[in-house]
Parts: C-alpha cells; structure tokens; sequence
C-alpha cells in the first residue's frame, strides 16, 4: 500500500547543525553550572546561555514539509500555518528582515516567510535559497523533488 499524504518536500536545518547545536548548549551549561556562586562570570555566561537556548531552539522547530496531497505545513519560529496548493500563486527569494529567505506568495496578495531558509547576507547562500524556493515551486506545481546525487569516493 502507498501512503499518498507523505512527506515529498522537508527542508529543514542541516542534520549537522541539529546536532551541534544542543552538543553547544549543553557543553556551555555545563561550564556554567560549576562556576562559583559569587563569580561575575554567572550574570554574562546565563546572558550567553539564554542566547544560545533561543538560536538552538529555533533551530530544532523550523521547517517546511509539503505532502504529495496538497498540503504545506511551514512551521515558523513563532507560528505553525498550513496551506493548500490552491492558496499559493508562487515562491520567491526576498529580503527578510536583517536577511533574505524564501517566501509563500498567497491567493489574497499576502506574503508567508519560510523561517528556515533565512540567512543573513544573500552572497554564498543565494545558490542554496534557489535550490529552496525550486525545491517549493516544485512541490507547488506537483513534480516529484530532483533526485539527490550520490557522490562515492572511489579513492
């Protein structure tokens, strides 16, 4: 039997920095735990590790997951929204705040930032941005995603 609610598009941080991230914070509590009550360093090293918890944790809830029936659930780093095929007219690469990222263009003229895919300067990422928002329109017009190339080291 073939599921046809799958998951054919996910974009998600890379696998690497879902798991350095919670190795970071827990390498840095750790450091933090052991220093001394009365130590200024408490005041600064929670400053960092609150900083730390909020990226990392931001990190491991943004994604985008579309389904072979129509539907794409985007979730953000405040917000979880899921739309149809028929609400979306087409993708873009825009400026995000301090960044650029991928963006939903919406049926009533409205814009949804695809949170995962911000960066925030458009210069080397601007080839992995295209590959998102191609990856998107893709999904948006019904073709399978492109095959990934195995590459093996033949050395």
């Amino acid at each position: 039997m073939v599921a046809t609610g799958g998951p054919v598009l996910v974009i998600r941080p890379p696998r690497w920095v879902r798991l350095v991230g919670p190795v970071v914070l827990l390498a840095w509590l750790s450091v933090f735990v052991v220093q001394e009550r009365g130590s200024g360093f408490l005041v600064v090293g929670g400053l960092i590790a609150l900083a730390v918890a909020v990226v990392v944790g931001r990190l491991l809830v943004t994604s985008v997951i579309g389904t072979a029936d129509g539907r794409l659930t985007v979730r953000n780093t405040w917000s979880t929204r899921t739309f149809l095929r028929p609400d979306l007219l087409g993708v873009e690469v825009d400026r995000a705040g301090r960044g650029w990222a991928v963006w939903l263009v919406l049926d009533d003229g409205t814009r949804h930032r695809l949170d995962v895919t911000e960066v925030p300067f458009l210069g080397p990422s601007s080839a992995t941005l295209e590959r998102q928002a191609g990856a998107v329109r893709g999904w948006l017009d019904g073709r399978p995603p492109p095959a990934t190339p195995v590459t093996r080291d033949t050395r």
